[in-house]
């Protein structure tokens, strides 16, 4: 043999120890396996989940190896020997008695056209899953505040203009998952037509940073064609670089359920004192009036025209 040749030869040995090596180290399992199911190599991670030692694992069937699981692979374990990658999740019961959520990948290896075996991937998902667990229960508990404080959430991308509804403001509307575009479109199209004016202006300040928080009281369309007066709020909070709005979250909350039916039609104002005629024809002060009707608080000052007004000179005084 050559200088040339014993070089790379060397080379490719090295090589091969190190790709041996890198893969006894990884945290997944990797093994493969021969057209009789038969393990013919299995790195370190493999032999620790199944709390074997290397000589127990090499020439043990698929079969004997994974007891009852195996009858569940099998389907997976076919396709691959037929040539077919074979993606799947599953739930692997270990040595010490405890259960963990895996992701394997069955993954033919064939040479000249003709499959010589497969090489398995199973990845330890368990932390994902317990994450995932963790966040439905988050995402239960949001939804079940939410639900008892009468707001409904939503979540909008406004670069697409999709739009994420939770389920009870579809349902505070009388609206079913699947009746529910999930788009701005969909959302704008329910606001009254008197009141969408207002809604935009609102969302602009909000969006050009002159408000810290979008914040509009509004109508919007039941399914039965009735309206609901409506609190919606919420905030931006993602923008790119530039400063331009890409999502937005907040919350629209069922005023209905908070004394505003006084708002819901025409108000008789007297055109003298300003009082407003009740619907049993008392005519109460404005306080009076929406402090029974609605949850507003209220605070007494002078706007600048009526000190002008009142105080003239004095005002104009104060200011200078």
């Amino acid at each position: 043999m050559s200088k040339g040749n014993a070089g790379r030869h060397r080379s490719r040995e090295a090589l091969g120890h190190i790709a041996l090596n890198l893969v006894d180290h990884l945290d997944a399992m990797t093994a493969y396996w021969d057209l009789d199911q038969v393990c013919v190599f299995a790195n370190k991670a493999y032999l620790a989940w199944f709390g074997k030692t290397t000589d127990q694992m090499i020439g043990i069937t698929l079969q004997e190896l994974l007891g009852p699981i195996y009858l569940k692979n099998l389907p997976y374990i076919r396709g691959a020997y037929e040539g077919h990658v074979q993606v799947f999740e599953r739930e692997i019961p270990t040595p010490d008695g405890t259960t963990r959520h895996s992701l394997a990948t069955y993954t033919p290896h064939v040479v000249d056209g003709r499959v010589r075996g497969i090489f398995v991937h199973v990845a330890d998902v368990t932390p994902l899953k317990s994450l995932e667990r963790e966040l439905r229960r988050s995402e239960e508990r949001l939804e079940l505040v939410l639900t008892a404080t009468g707001a409904g959430a939503w979540d909008w991308n406004i670069k697409t203009g999709e739009v994420y509804f939770s389920s009870y403001w579809m349902t505070s509307l009388g609206y079913a998952p699947g009746d529910v575009p999930r788009t701005a479109a969909f959302w704008e199209s329910l606001v009254h037509p008197d009141d969408l004016g207002r809604v935009r202006e609102a969302l602009a300040r909000h969006f050009s940073g002159q408000v810290p928080t979008y914040e509009c009281v509004n109508r919007l369309r039941r399914k039965d064609g009735s309206w609901r007066w409506n609190l919606d709020r919420g905030q931006v909070v993602e923008r790119s670089a530039s400063g331009e709005p890409l999502r937005m979250v907040g919350t629209d909350s069922d005023l209905s359920e908070q004394h505003w039916s006084g708002l819901q039609q025409i108000i008789p104002i007297c055109a003298g004192c300003r009082k407003i005629r009740r619907e049993d024809g008392v005519w109460q002060v404005l306080e009076a009036h929406f402090g029974a009707s609605s949850l507003a608080q209220f605070s007494h000052g002078i706007c600048s025209d009526c000190m002008k007004k009142y105080y003239g000179d004095v005002a104009e005084g104060r200011q200078s």
